[in-house]
């Protein structure tokens, strides 16, 4: 297949948890046969996600899809192809961690195959099984071996303990108990603009689906964003139409609202 494909009628974003995946972080079959329509009708579905490309299989296993913007904008992928990637500084991380030393708190850190932690905290398991992942083993140095595109600081605490002291990282609360954390200028926003220009989708409609935080950029941009009835206020605020929630058929009403399956 052209990975400069041209002939779609538009993009459609979705943001995993709490949008295109239910509480079990799994994919309704009523959503995966809407997304596999919408691919029919000849729009380009897309993932974007905080989450790693390795941590998504539910997701594209269920909906076929295969572009995507993972790691909060940091890592974006079409097809097999690699189509942007931006890496943290190690001297960053370094830094990072040994305020998580100090603070009791932990790293996540993420490569689009691997995932390590930097150590331990009371709330570890708590996290990963909200997301139905398994917890990561701890290699504090991860960071010295492979480029680090985004981490996650595992704290109980708010991102101002660490947005005040790296202005060269963008951090976003995502709740449990997590900071998501890229380079500054880095967003699903931003990753939506790579993969626009490199498939040649800059003057097709852009729709996205979201609930969160790390959602807001991509909301508004879209020519057309959903907030999903579960989203935080915003989200709500900034979008152009509020479905119902994540549970309750929101990827599906947001779809039939704008006409696209």
């Amino acid at each position: 297949m052209d990975l400069l494909q041209t002939n779609y009628r538009g993009t459609v974003f979705f943001d995993l948890d709490g949008t295109l995946l239910n509480n079990q972080s799994q994919v309704d079959d009523s959503v995966a046969q809407a997304v596999h329509k919408l691919k029919a009708n000849n729009f380009l579905p897309v993932i974007s996600t905080g989450r790693a490309p390795i941590e998504i299989d539910a997701a594209t296993d269920a909906t076929g899809i295969d572009t995507y913007i993972t790691l909060n904008g940091a890592f974006v992928q079409s097809q097999g192809k690699v189509i942007y990637r931006n890496n943290i500084k190690p001297e960053l991380i370094k830094s990072i961690i040994d305020l998580t030393k100090e603070l009791g708190d932990t790293l996540y850190m993420h490569t689009p195959d691997r995932t390590f932690l930097s150590g331990k905290t009371p709330y570890l398991k708590e996290f990963f099984h909200k997301l139905r992942l398994d917890v990561p083993e701890i290699d504090p140095d991860f960071y010295k071996k492979d480029d680090i595109p985004m981490f996650v600081i595992l704290t109980d605490g708010d991102k101002d303990r660490y947005e005040d002291k790296f202005p060269e990282l963008q951090f976003y609360n995502t709740g449990y108990f997590s900071i998501d954390t890229v380079s500054q200028g880095v967003s699903k926003m931003s990753g939506i603009k790579h993969l626009l220009k490199d498939l040649n989708l800059e003057n097709k409609p852009v729709y996205a689906f979201g609930d969160g935080t790390n959602d807001l950029p991509m909301i508004q941009m879209a020519d057309y964003s959903i907030a999903m009835g579960n989203g935080i206020d915003s989200v709500k605020n900034a979008a152009t139409y509020v479905s119902t929630e994540n549970v309750d058929g929101g990827i599906v009403k947001g779809l039939k609202h704008f006409n696209l399956i």
